[in-house]
């Protein structure tokens, strides 16, 4: 019995160490829908967005001189194959789920904005 409750154990633990999420927290639940509700191309601000969703993880410029703001949050959990003995030592990776939130600036105001949701996959080791 006791050796049934430590595999129990064994792998709750696992299985709450292989999840990991990185990213701007504030997009996690946000949908095509959600976003489009707080956010109106030619009439939302910078600091609107800002007072909504924080800091932007990245910024750029178009060529055209639009300020780009990027957020992006990744959920991720770890493959099966990873907790297999020796075989986790040659072949191992993650997937999930990612969003990325792209708003383009005119000025002070939105001119475009997008939601993306992909999916995601890593693969590390030998095999490739």
């Amino acid at each position: 019995m006791k050796k049934f409750t430590a595999m129990g154990c064994l792998s709750a633990l696992l299985l709450v160490a292989a999840c990991a999420s990185s990213g701007n927290e504030s997009i996690k639940n946000e949908t095509s829908t959600t976003v489009d509700q707080k956010i109106q191309d030619g009439v939302t601000t910078k600091d609107q967005v800002k007072a909504v969703y924080g800091d932007p993880l990245e910024t750029s410029f178009t060529d055209s001189g639009h300020e780009i703001w990027k957020y992006v949050f990744a959920r991720t959990r770890a493959n099966g194959t990873n907790f297999i003995p020796y075989y986790g030592a040659f072949s191992s990776g993650y997937h999930g789920k990612a969003k990325t939130l792209i708003i383009i600036f005119n000025n002070n105001t939105v001119w475009h904005h997008t939601l993306s949701d992909s999916d995601v996959k890593t693969h590390t080791g030998i095999g490739g």
